[in-house]
């Protein structure tokens, strides 16, 4: 048997030799044609076969032909392709054009990269010009509307804030959604990044304009390289790399304005006073009803109708709102020579948001190298050094209520803003009164108080690059994303929280340490020019590591003396530790015959510490296939046909958490703390019950798609379909209260996907000088949970129910208002209508998660100028709008409400309104309050934003030659969150989470310069 698999193996040995023996080396090198300098990474191929090599870093390439000669194929990104007959040539040195309509011919998948028309997955690429000079501050807000079943969401206007990123819809309940993000192979720690202060976004530390090319992969059978990380997609990022030849200099500044998106239209002081008395006397108080209301806004009981004509009206929201400013500054370096290429940058960013104590300030460094020792060993490094800045604007014990954006559109609109000498009215211990619910003036809070967040990032990493045999390569890389966040609270004396206690202080230190190690094996032969076979295998190791250290302090001496020591009570001081371990191996194979059947089989076997010993380790396989029909004999004739691909996949991947997620690095196992004092005596117990068998969620995907070009490429596009299973949901499992806890971490439960893309690109006029080209993409989800625990339905809070969406929302529908009576109504279980309701009354009016989304960018060029603008769309969300619930009390308590509710109100027998009578505190006779939540007060947040619009000049060659120092020269006006059409009443239909107490997004006008020397 030896023997015989000996004979096999030389036998195909000899035939592999002989093949390879019947061709000859071509080699040259590819140029810029506009700059003359190589080009390192173009793919150069020989047309009708998968035999293809890319260009070293000084643009020199060679590759096997035929003795017969062949056709070379030559193409890079944003380059026009280019076809060489060889002939009897033996060097063949090409020039490439820049082509920017042209659609990426390579694309990064996993731990290398693919031709376009191999890949066998669902995959959507955003390029970093597309996003380029856009004044924000994290990169995740740039793939808004760009990319199909990709949900980009702000919870609010905080620059550098966090940002719910959803690939495909969410697939989990407390496993996270976060997709795994990679910065030039280096995973992203989007774990828990925030001091107690503000969210710190992960992405933040990156300056946008350093990227190349962003990928977001959304099949389960692409991703499974990543198995146990990538159950929620995969966001890959390129950053841009050097080029050989002479070293160009770009400098890029832009400034610009910021603008709230709205303002509400509030009551007057009069009509404040009109709806209160109108709320006081329809609850049996018509004869002391005058003087309640005087007391409450602070007028004497005989206070005159002038009096109170004559009351002042205060604008809390113009107030508290401001015109933000930003300036962004930026120089970077490219280029190298044969043997070492670098990008070097640098950039300084600054943000004055629309709201005091909420700026963003960001300086960032990149550094990206690489270097070749020898034709076979080649070195490579990426580094980026970031600091950057939150301030949080910070109310009373974090109440929304004390939040400027939330509170200064309820305030009582008599209430002062300041005193004629200009200090506030109503500081806690002047004998001033601040009326109503929201008794403090926040206006003061808000400048007294402080809070900020210092977030200082290194991202790199370091790999070796050894060719032991042609076609077989050695990869040994190690990366590091370390975040130090440093997060501090000030709250004044003169503030109501602080007065008793002389002002209170916080502080804490978070240490986040992400720590990898990648050893790869990559084998890329061609065979008899046919058979091209691709083939990866590694290994892979991660550890995760957060420490944190804090302290609350009272008793400040004066508010000038802030930091920790000057406190005379230490209030609390602790620390924190916790990490995590991931580890595995993974290997994939990828097989090509003849350009147009592929065969691809992906594999991940990974190891979490989350889970219990025996549980640890999870398998996680995918397979897929691709079929360009384009290529095929009876498509010849088909000339208006310019490729056809149909695609299929099916894979595994898993979720243990980390991405965000709700459960611990722990919940596997049991837990102990400090039990306090008995009897004297200090003690420790169990905090947490174990659970050994604790293991993977797992996601299951098939899908399916067709990508095509048309008419010479004018048309072009792909659409596509996705089913998806999630099984073994991490689920905090209810326990009995005698078992000493309240809840378990447990795998139950299941629920399914499925969805629809649809992505098209035309270039509409291509005439002269004058170009038009539209993309425009759609996306479609729904998921059900088909599965929970025990057999249950439902969970007691009814937020998960069999059958239903995992965003579901059950509560009570509105019926509107009683013309005779001018009652709130709700619909019972019966469908009639009632004055109270009850739990039993519930129902599903909605979900949290949209089912339809995308975007639509066209692009005009003529000459020198272009033109951009991009639409966002989002259909089918249904949100609990809590600030809109306060202003509709529209009398029933002392807020102020809304001039359209108002207007509308109920007032006489037989009108027709859906705005009930005012009531003094909302809870008539017999039936439920006015606010209750109900189809009144949630919303559909569907809407269409102008997300984007650009107007540039690029000047022309000619004339930045004579001034002999500028190799290129653009300016620019640029607009962002210009226009929204929606219904949804609040400040954003965007946000996520419940509207209460956010802070509203801005719309953003810049203008730019950008130099190239």
């Amino acid at each position: 048997m030896k023997k015989a698999l000996l004979f096999s193996f030389v036998l195909v040995l000899t035939l592999f030799t002989q093949a390879w023996a019947q061709s000859r080396t071509v080699t040259g090198r590819v140029t810029d044609a506009a700059t003359g300098e190589g080009m390192p990474g173009v793919t150069v191929q020989l047309k009708g076969s998968t035999t293809a090599s890319p260009t070293d870093v000084n643009g020199a390439y060679s590759i096997s032909v035929p003795n017969a000669g062949g056709t070379l194929v030559f193409s890079f990104i944003g380059y026009s392709n280019q076809e060489i007959a060889v002939g009897n040539q033996s060097t063949v040195n090409v020039r490439l054009a820049t082509d920017a309509r042209q659609i990426s011919e390579v694309v990064v998948t996993g731990y290398g990269v693919q031709e376009k028309r191999e890949v066998t997955g669902s995959i959507a690429q955003v390029s970093g010009a597309s996003i380029q000079n856009q004044p924000i501050a994290s990169l995740d807000k740039a793939l808004q509307g760009r990319a199909a079943g990709v949900v980009v969401q702000s919870s609010n206007g905080i620059p550098g804030g966090s940002v719910n990123v959803q690939i495909r819809g969410v697939g989990s309940v407390n496993g996270g959604t976060q997709p795994l993000y990679i910065v030039d192979g280096v995973q992203i720690n989007t774990g828990a990044t925030r001091s107690g202060v503000t969210s710190a976004n992960p992405l933040a530390g990156i300056n946008t304009n350093d990227i190349e090319s962003i990928e977001v992969i959304k099949d389960a059978a692409t991703a499974a390289v990543y198995g146990s990380q990538a159950a929620n997609g995969v966001v890959i990022i390129t950053t841009k790399k050097g080029k050989a030849g002479r070293t160009n200099f770009t400098a890029n500044y832009y400034t610009g304005l910021a603008e709230r998106l709205k303002k509400f239209d509030v009551l007057n002081s009069q009509q404040y006073y009109a709806l209160r008395t109108e709320a006081v006397t329809n609850a049996n108080n018509p004869a002391g009803a005058r003087g309640i209301v005087l007391n409450e806004i602070g007028l004497p009981a005989n206070a005159t109708d002038a009096q109170i004509a004559a009351l002042p009206t205060y604008d809390w929201q113009d107030e508290a709102f401001q015109r933000g400013v930003v300036n962004n500054y930026e120089l970077s370096a490219r280029g190298g020579n044969e043997k070492t290429t670098f990008y070097l940058s640098g950039a300084y960013q600054e943000q004055s948001a629309i709201l005091s104590k909420a700026d963003f300030r960001r300086a960032s460094a990149r550094l990206n190298l690489d270097h070749a020792a020898t034709d076979n060993l080649s070195f490579s490094t990426t580094l980026n050094l970031s600091n950057v800045t939150q301030e949080a604007p910070f109310a009373t014990s974090g109440s929304f209520l004390g939040n400027p954006a939330f509170a200064t559109s309820l305030i009582l609109p008599s209430n002062p803003i300041r005193n004629e000498d200009g200090t506030y009215y109503g500081l806690p211990g002047s004998g001033q009164v601040f009326r109503g619910i929201l008794n403090q003036n926040v206006a003061a809070v808000n400048e007294f108080n402080s809070g900020s967040q210092r977030t200082t990032g290194v991202l790199g990493s370091f790999a070796v690059n050894y060719k032991i045999l042609p076609g077989l390569s050695f990869r040994s890389s190690y990366s590091l994303d370390y975040n130090s966040i440093d997060g501090e609270q000030y709250r004044d004396p003169r503030t109501p929280d602080a007065f008793v206690v002389r002002g209170r202080g916080f502080r804490t230190v978070d240490w986040l340490t992400n720590f990898q190690s990648v050893q790869l094996l990559t084998f890329a032969r061609t065979f008899a020019d046919v058979h091209k076979i691709e083939a990866q295998t590694g290994l892979e190791y991660r550890r995760d590591v957060r420490s944190n250290v804090f302290a609350n302090v009272s008793g400040f001496p004066t508010p000038e003396f802030r930091t920790l020591g000057s406190a005379s009570t230490p209030v609390s001081v602790g620390e924190g530790f916790t990490g995590y371990k991931r580890a595995g191996a993974f290997g994939s194979i990828n097989y090509v015959f003849n350009g147009k059947y592929t065969l691809r089989a992906i594999m991940s076997y990974n190891g979490s510490s989350r889970f219990g010993k025996d549980t640890q380790y999870g398998f996680f396989p995918g397979v897929a296939a691709a079929w360009n029909v384009a290529d095929e004999n009876f498509m010849a004739d088909v000339d208006w046909v310019s490729s056809l691909k149909l695609r299929a996949s099916w894979g595994k991947n898993g979720r243990d958490g980390s991405g965000g997620g709700g459960i611990g690095n722990f919940d596997a196992r049991a837990l102990y703390g400090n039990a306090g004092l008995y009897a004297g005596a200090l003690g420790i117990a169990q905090t947490n019950l174990a659970n050994p068998v604790l293991q993977w969620e797992t996601r299951t995907m098939t899908d399916v798609g067709i990508d095509f070009a048309f008419f010479g490429n004018r048309v072009s596009g792909t659409i596509g379909g996705f089913f998806e299973k999630n099984d073994d949901l991490l689920f905090s499992l209810p326990l009995q209260l005698t078992t000493g806890y309240s809840t378990v971490t447990v795998n139950v439960g299941a629920l399914e996907q499925k969805g629809a893309e649809f992505e098209l690109n035309t270039i509409n006029i291509d005439k002269g000088d004058f170009q038009w080209r539209t993309n425009f993409n759609y996306g479609f989800v729904k998921n059900e949970i088909t599965r929970l625990y025990n057999d249950v339905e439902n969970t007691p809070s009814y937020s998960l129910i069999v059958g239903e969406d995992l965003g579901v929302i059950y509560s009570y529908e509105y019926a509107g208002v009683n013309p005779a009576t001018g009652r709130p109504m709700w619909l019972d279980k019966d469908n009639n209508p009632t004055y109270q309701v009850a739990a039993a009354d519930r129902r599903v009016i909605g979900s949290t998660l949209p089912r339809h989304t995308g975007g639509l960018e066209n692009t005009f060029s003529y000459k020198g100028f272009d033109f951009t603008f991009l639409f966002q769309y989002q259909y089918g969300r249904t949100e609990f709008d809590g600030q809109y619930g306060f202003l509709a009390e529209n009398g029933n308590r002392t807020f102020n409400s809304l001039t359209d509710l108002y207007n509308r109100r109920w007032t006489t027998p037989g009108q027709i309104t859906d705005v009930p009578r005012p009531y003094n505190g909302g809870t008539e006779s017999q039936g439920s309050n006015h606010a209750i939540a109900s189809t009144r007060n949630y919303f559909k947040t569907d809407y269409i934003r102008l997300k984007n619009m650009q107007l540039g000049y690029n000047f022309s060659s000619s004339l930045l030659a004579r001034t002999k120092v500028f190799s290129s020269a653009r300016m620019y006006v640029q607009a962002t969150n210009l226009y929204t059409y929606t219904d949804f009443p609040g400040y954003d239909p965007e946000f996520y989470g419940v509207a209460t107490g956010i802070i509203p997004q801005s719309k953003n006008v810049t203008f730019g310069v950008q130099l190239g020397f």
